[in-house]
């Protein structure tokens, strides 16, 4: 029997805050999940570009004053989670959010990015993107998408993978935010038929069976493989194989276990083909009623201006 290895934690996370509520539950969030001690939390608000000399240093100052509330507020919800000795560090910068998102993460060697979600605007964020979603588009670290006040750790995760390179990643992303009594944990992966139209009028009924049967054992054999890496993680897996778009697998099967967290990958792709083929990450988390949590490719690189 292979021995336990242990969970990895975060030792240092960014939160980014606007002071709204969503924001506040991010950094609830933050502050709860596993971290090592003495972790450090960045507490990150970023005013506009272009105001005038005056109103910025009113702006600044307001800003200063509440940020240092949030402080206090996370180091008293931090100790509440168990989490004690946090160096919450408040920031205060000037600029385009999403790009001193990055840019600090960066600079701080940030692990995760925490983001609180906002009611959607949805002509405006299906082209330009919410500031949580131009930061996975654009960034290279892991982002959190806190969907709710957090009134405890994440006890029943989905996780959702495509059995691509980035899956491994995925998976252990996963495991970092859950705590160690959380020791059954489904994972999905949603698999297509390629063709399917294409065939149906030419195949009798049992050679269509047996063409979609090929594809479902592939699918279920990729996922095995995959948990079976993962076999030294003190985890009950429970692998769901599901023939449909992964999407709306993913928002079913979530919905169905009433999960309190997704996790998933997504790819480096930007721009124009976000608006025109859509992303499985986006759409989840602007559909999604918990939190999402997005793994990044290491390889994508996004040039700060």
């Amino acid at each position: 029997m292979k021995q336990k290895r242990p969970r990895k934690r975060f030792a240092n996370v960014l939160v980014a805050t606007d002071f709204s509520r969503p924001a506040e539950s991010a950094v609830r969030r933050a502050v709860g999940i596993p971290l090592v001690p003495h972790a450090t939390v960045h507490l990150l608000h970023v005013l506009p570009e272009g105001m005038p000399p005056k109103i910025r240093a009113r702006a600044e100052r307001k800003a200063w004053d509440q940020i240092k509330q949030a402080a206090s507020m996370a180091s008293a919800a931090a100790e509440a989670a168990g989490n004690v000795g946090l160096v919450i560090i408040p920031e205060v910068v000037t600029g385009q959010t999403y790009v001193e998102i990055i840019r600090r993460a960066r600079s701080s060697a940030v692990e995760l990015v925490v983001i609180g979600r906002h009611r959607r605007r949805a002509i405006h964020d299906l082209f330009f993107g919410s500031t949580a979603i131009r930061v996975i588009r654009n960034g290279d670290l892991p982002v959190l998408v806190v969907n709710s006040k957090p009134t405890r750790s994440y006890r029943r995760p989905l996780i959702a993978v495509d059995l691509e390179d980035a899956s491994c990643a995925v998976l252990d992303l996963a495991l970092r935010v859950l705590e160690s009594e959380v020791t059954t944990i489904a994972v999905v992966h949603a698999y297509n038929v390629p063709f399917e139209g294409f065939v149906l009028p030419a195949f009798s009924v049992q050679e269509l069976d047996g063409y979609r049967r090929e594809f479902q054992k592939k699918a279920e054999t990729g996922l095995a493989q995959l948990l079976l890496s993962f076999a030294d993680r003190g985890v009950r897996w429970k692998a769901l194989v599901r023939h449909d778009d992964p999407r709306r697998a993913v928002l079913r099967e979530a919905t169905r276990r009433r999960a309190d967290l997704i996790t998933v990958g997504t790819h480096a792709r930007s721009g124009l083909s976000h608006v025109l083929l859509g992303s499985v990450a986006e759409c989840i988390i602007r559909a999604a009623r918990c939190d999402v949590l997005v793994a990044r490719p290491a390889r994508f690189s996004f040039e700060l201006p």
